[in-house]
């Protein structure tokens, strides 16, 4: 990977259970293949409507922790019968910022 190709933030990656909250205010269950510092990668059951940009996410990140974000649609594509979504996201509470950098480490730590 060249140097204009790399993060500034690292992502810790893997299969992390996730929500997204489609049009109505419902929630359905997805997965995130990486998740950072403020961005995600999750696999959508289906392609999110045009002209929504905004939604709320939420991430299991351990058996007694949830995050729940607001989140920024920045890309999404078709891969094989799912969609990938690309999104930048804020988390609701701010002590979940201030704890979600340590869990990526510890994560990618655990990965290598």
């Amino acid at each position: 990977m060249s140097d204009a190709n790399r993060r500034i933030f690292p992502r810790a990656e893997g299969e992390y259970l996730a929500w997204f909250q489609v049009p109505g205010g419902v929630f359905e269950q997805c997965l995130a293949l990486d998740i950072g510092l403020d961005g995600a990668c999750l696999v959508l059951p289906g392609a999110l409507p045009e002209g929504q940009e905004t939604f709320e996410v939420e991430f299991q990140l351990a058996p007694d922790w949830m995050v729940r974000a607001k989140a920024t649609l920045l890309w999404q594509k078709a891969h094989s019968n799912l969609v990938l979504a690309g999104i930048r996201y804020r988390p609701v509470r701010s002590a979940d910022r201030s704890l979600i950098g340590p869990w990526v480490h510890r994560q990618r730590k655990v990965q290598s």
